[in-house]
């Protein structure tokens, strides 16, 4: 599995680890995850936590339960938020979060990715990183310290080296291959869909064969939105 902020003694990783860490302890932190996938969501928290610690988490699955979200309850500190959910006009939804929630960090995670829509997203000022779906589990990282940090981070598209016209992909196969995406391990993703550690395995050789692809890394960076 490709770990987030590996723990290198001495280094920025375990720097910035700990810099997270510190924000979730000062007091009750809220992170809101928006994605219209259930399993999305499920590992995008899991990462959450094993970035910033033990933090509550609140849900949205469109644009409306994250307007409702974000400005009722709990106090949200941090928001990781899909373009693409119903009711948020490819991210024109964003602006109006902003104008209500302009204390609210947010760090948009989608597999919509053309320069238009990522500069006009960046544009927003409370977004702080656009991170592709494609993206492996480290840019999430350094995209959650920016906001955290109130710094930007500059785009940045990393496109696979292999790439195949004609992808065809089961569902199951989609939903094995967004959790690894999330940087999680065959055992966290056999956890995650209910299924065994050896059925993951086998759904990773199916998709292997399918994308033309001769690894994990390859596998989780192939963008069928930009073939």
């Amino acid at each position: 599995m490709q770990r987030c902020c590996p723990k290198r003694q001495g280094t920025p990783h375990i720097r910035r680890r700990e810099r997270l860490k510190s924000f979730s302890s000062k007091a009750d932190m809220t992170v809101l995850i928006a994605d219209d996938h259930a399993l999305v969501r499920d590992g995008l928290r899991g990462l959450v936590s094993s970035i910033l610690g033990d933090v509550a988490f609140v849900e949205a699955g469109d644009g409306q339960s994250l307007m409702q979200a974000a400005c009722a309850g709990a106090p949200v500190r941090l928001a990781l938020v899909d373009l693409n959910m119903p009711g948020m006009d490819k991210g024109f939804r964003l602006a109006e979060l902003a104008r209500l929630c302009p204390d609210l960090p947010l760090v948009v995670i989608s597999a919509l990715t053309s320069p238009d829509i990522v500069r006009r997203t960046l544009e927003i000022s409370t977004v702080h990183a656009f991170v592709p779906k494609s993206a492996p589990s480290g840019q999430i990282c350094d995209a959650i310290d920016a906001a955290m940090q109130g710094h930007k981070l500059p785009f940045t598209l990393r496109v696979a080296d292999v790439k195949r016209p004609d992808l065809i992909l089961t569902p199951r196969m989609e939903e094995v291959r967004q959790l690894l995406r999330l940087g999680m391990s065959n055992k966290m993703i056999a956890s995650t869909l209910g299924i065994t550690e050896g059925t993951v395995k086998n759904y990773m050789s199916e998709i292997f064969k399918a994308l033309n692809v001769s690894n994990r890394t390859q596998a989780a960076q192939l963008d069928p939105e930009n073939l």
